[in-house]
């Protein structure tokens, strides 16, 4: 049996992997969600002779870097392994939280939140993803849904912690941080713990860096990376890898506008600042069943299928942004966008999972999340300027025209697969 045809069964080892996974991406991704509690604080304290949008891009670079570095975890993941990117990862995380309680100026900051804490995110996020790939494969959306699921968790937790320790006098910003890093460390443990490859899987990482060390023929040894480089060029000249990382990049320049600008949406309609504060925990809130949910129903229906439901659905919802006029009316609304787009951020692990094979899988989910590095980065400062100059219905118009392009991208990445209107892709 070939190597990329190796089943991968669901077991407790795979389960362990999935706790450790959504425990690492509650620490990253959902952690990089509560930026918009920092923004704030900054702009009145040790960055407040900085605009908004300078300070915006703080949270702009470790989303570039988050998703930009993908592309070579996901790679270095097919060739070495989990262990070596999961010690990395939550090292150079941990010590950048750390180094963050202590800057005091702008280009510290961009150092140790923007940069540092971008890449070390990106070297432990994507390979615990992908690796989750390699364990499970029938039921491979509902268990990136339950994975994801984990950074919606820390959407809504983090931001609660950070803001009540930043508001404790007794607490303080430097300390803050330090508990931050200290609430991570044990998480980050479990996750090193569990960052194991499938048994198969492993022993061929590990004859591979065996074979490096004690192969004397050196034709055998091109043989090997000659097989692995053509496996690597048959993903990327498949037009659904193509088509999907376009629609993602698409979907990516207005996807996040709703998480980050639902709270100064509510302070101009004049809504309690409570209430304003807690619409990101909603959107977190119902992204979390988004991303469980759609993963249950894509496994039966089709992964593609139900990304391009998502899509559509969250544009569509996007669009009808500025006709919130109530308190409730917002409510509502942050959890339906909540919900719609946490189908998107799954789903599309799923659908770069599908299109590859067991030993290129870390490449192409790789690959489709460093597609939306740039879009991803610039979502924050365009929103913040058409919000400055044209108001929030010209962000409402660009989130959902955004969506709905990546949805029409996501139906021609479906179709090269299947012309069948009701087939399951």
């Amino acid at each position: 049996m070939a190597y990329s045809e190796i089943p991968l069964k669901c077991s407790p080892r795979a389960w362990l992997v999935i706790s450790g996974a959504s425990t690492c991406l509650f620490c990253t991704v959902g952690f990089l969600n509560s930026f918009g509690i920092f923004q704030e604080y900054y702009a009145t304290n040790q960055l407040a002779q900085s605009s908004q949008s300078t300070i915006a891009w703080l949270g702009a670079t470790s989303l570039l870097f988050l998703f930009s570095i993908s592309v070579i975890s996901g790679a270095m993941l097919d060739m070495f392994g989990p262990k070596l990117l999961s010690y990395l990862g939550s090292l150079g995380t941990i010590f950048a939280v750390m180094m963050t309680s202590l800057c005091k100026e702008l280009y510290q900051f961009l150092l140790a939140q923007g940069v540092l804490l971008g890449i070390s995110m990106s070297l432990v996020t994507w390979p615990m993803l992908a690796l989750v790939g390699q364990h499970i494969q029938r039921k491979r959306a509902v268990a990136m849904g339950i994975v994801l699921a984990g950074s919606s968790l820390g959407g809504v937790i983090w931001p609660i912690i950070i803001d009540k320790l930043l508001k404790n006098p007794d607490i303080g910003f430097q300390w803050t941080m330090r508990i931050v890093g200290f609430i991570m460390t044990p998480c980050f443990a479990f996750t090193c713990f569990a960052a194991k490859s499938p048994k198969a899987l492993a022993a061929h990482v590990e004859s591979g860096v065996s074979n490096r060390k004690t192969i004397s023929d050196n034709a055998a040894l091109q043989s090997k990376n000659a097989a692995r480089k053509a496996e690597a060029i048959a993903l990327f000249r498949k037009p659904a890898l193509r088509l999907l990382c376009l629609a993602m990049f698409i979907t990516y320049f207005g996807m996040f506008s709703p998480f980050f600008y639902t709270t100064s949406y509510a302070a101009e309609k004049g809504f309690p600042s409570s209430f304003g504060f807690y619409t990101v925990s909603i959107v977190n809130g119902a992204s979390f069943f988004g991303r469980i949910l759609p993963g249950i129903i894509a496994d039966k229906y089709g992964k593609f299928n139900c990304c391009i439901l998502s899509t559509l659905l969250a544009g569509i919802i996007a669009l009808c942004w500025t006709r919130v006029e109530s308190v409730a009316a917002l409510g509502v609304w942050s959890a339906a966008y909540g919900f719609a787009s946490g189908g998107i951020l799954s789903l599309q692990q799923a659908c770069a999972a599908q299109v590859a094979t067991t030993s290129t899988l870390g490449l192409a989910i790789g690959s489709v999340s460093g597609s939306t590095a740039l879009s991803a980065m610039a979502n924050v400062p365009i929103s913040g300027a058409l919000v400055e100059n044209y108001g929030y219905l010209s962000l409402s118009l660009f989130s959902g025209a955004s969506l709905l392009l990546g949805t029409i991208l996501l139906l021609a990445a479906r179709l090269v697969q299947s012309r069948q209107l009701w087939a399951i892709v």
